[in-house]
């Protein structure tokens, strides 16, 4: 259930969101994964059908499909004994591969491949030929049953689905498909039996002894159920019951009309029935500039199988006004981990959807916000560096060069910040780099130079300075001087006011 509610949830959150556009906002290189691009094993087809008896000699025929040349490919015959185990009746014998003209246009490559058997070399037999070939250092095998004079031996050929390490993972059922059958067409009766095991070493060590497959009693399985097929078939057997863990997955089965014979296999699998926990670490606020910020999912886990085999995929999207925007989305099993550049400020949203091995999901989610920095004025006047309350007198010259190119910002914002100047708090001109000409209506000696350094987030900071251009100077303190000019702005408005009620008239009150 919280699998598929949590992937549904995702699939809404991408949906809803606008369209993506390339990452000119936030860099994620330690975050990009690329996939590899994997080979499949080899497919191995043979050109006759399952449970023909052989007569006189006959010819194997068949081929192989793969994306490039097969290493190895050899085929064997064997003697399906009354036990269920195989007795080889040749060497591990080198297939002659043939190419062939194929229509194909995945970019793979067919050969055909050719052998003969003399059904004198096996008589009254219940026989399989196997085929196992490897290309791109992958291994696949496939059999075929035949039979030869009389026999009543039945033959059951389970297929197999190699997982991580060879093991077959499952979950809440599994799924048994093959082909079974007698010479005389008599149905199979196969009975499927889990028992749980420490470990994988110890599965399918220790065969269990049983009488009879319709009466397992005396083996205490986790889980058994009993079906009859012939031909092909395809089996789901629920497990959803079942703890998680390694379990050995044994096979029996014997003839429906002839019990004497029985014939056992085991496979061993990986049961998982639990979600996965996805868990996100990393901090909630930050300041831009202050450093890249990195998500761990590291502690995300499996109840029961730890971080083995899970993947993860993250979703970072920005939280805007006018309708969140997709900025990334990774997906990967070495992803445990999200690394985000704080050069940009804003409010984000970062999903996590942590999936095992067999699709079951857990959806977690973490809001952050990166605080915009505010600049830092740097200011010069001809080359001399000043600091917000200075005194400066001016160089005898008639203009002087202003400079604030020295303005500092996080790298996003440095190229695009805005300075304004003013001179008695009255703004100038705007530019990081202008020329001042004293003010020819301006007969005082000494002005207040302002620089305020703007970015785009409208946040700012400024420097004001005391600039004289002789040797005359304020012996007031730049700081009193703001504060007198502020009181007499104040002062005058006051009296401007009391001046206009003055001049009213007053109604008189009636007599």
């Amino acid at each position: 259930m919280g699998r598929s509610v949590a992937l549904v949830f995702c699939l809404v959150l991408l949906c809803s969101l606008q369209p993506s556009y390339p990452l000119a906002e936030i860099e994620n290189e330690k975050a990009f994964f690329t996939p590899e691009i994997s080979e499949d094993p080899p497919l191995i087809s043979f050109d006759q059908e399952n449970g023909m008896t052989l007569d006189q000699n006959s010819s194997f025929t068949g081929f192989i499909v793969s994306s490039s040349f097969p290493e190895l490919s050899q085929w064997q015959m064997s003697k399906i004994l009354q036990n269920g185990d195989l007795m080889p009746l040749n060497e591990m014998t080198n297939l002659d591969l043939v190419p062939a003209n194929s229509s194909q246009d995945d970019g793979l490559y067919r050969w055909t491949w050719e052998f003969p058997i003399n059904p004198s070399s096996a008589l009254d037999c219940t026989c399989l030929v196997t085929i196992t070939s490897t290309a791109n250092e992958l291994v696949s095998s496939k059999s075929i049953a035949f039979f030869t004079g009389y026999t009543n031996i039945p033959v059951v050929i389970f297929d197999a689905t190699d997982g991580n390490e060879g093991f077959v993972p499952t979950s809440d059922q599994i799924e048994l498909t093959g082909w079974a059958n007698s010479q005389d067409n008599h149905p199979v009766n196969i009975r499927m039996s889990a028992l749980k095991s420490e470990n994988s070493a110890n599965a399918c060590s220790v065969p269990p002894s049983i009488i009879s497959i319709d009466d397992p009693s005396g083996i205490n399985f986790e889980l058994s159920d009993n079906f009859t097929v012939s031909g092909y078939f395809a089996e789901l057997v629920d497990s959803s019951m079942l703890d998680d863990g390694w379990y050995s997955l044994w096979k029996f089965s014997s003839l429906q009309n002839d019990s004497s014979i029985i014939q056992e296999t085991c496979s061993v699998t990986k049961l998982d029935n639990s979600d996965p926990v996805a868990i996100i670490e990393g901090i909630s606020e930050s300041i831009e500039g202050s450093g890249d910020l990195i998500f761990d999912a590291g502690l995300s886990f499996d109840p029961y199988w730890g971080k083995e085999d899970l993947n993860y995929i993250w979703t970072l999207v920005r939280i805007d006004p006018t309708g969140n925007v997709l900025l990334d989305n990774v997906e990967g099993s070495e992803l445990s981990y999200f690394t985000i550049s704080d050069d940009y400020s804003g409010n984000f949203l970062l999903t996590l959807l942590v999936s095992d091995q067999l699709g079951s999901t857990d959806f977690t989610s973490a809001e952050f916000s990166i605080l915009n920095q505010a600049p830092s004025a740097r200011l010069s006047i001809s080359g001399q560096s000043l600091s917000d309350g200075d005194s400066f007198l001016l160089p005898e010259m008639s203009e002087w060069t202003l400079d604030a190119t020295q303005s500092m910002d996080t790298s996003n914002d440095i190229d695009g910040l805005r300075c304004v100047w003013k001179l008695n708090f009255k703004p100038l001109f705007e530019g990081c780099e202008r020329i001042l000409q004293w003010p020819l209506s301006d007969l005082n000696e000494t002005l207040l130079l302002t620089l305020e350094v703007i970015d785009d987030n409208d946040e700012f900071s400024s420097i004001t300075v005391e600039i004289s251009r002789s040797g005359v100077s304020n012996d007031l303190p730049l700081p009193l001087i703001v504060l007198l000019i502020s009181s007499l702005f104040f002062i005058s408005s006051l009296v401007y006011y009391r001046r206009k009620n003055n001049t009213m008239d007053i109604p008189k009150w009636n007599d």
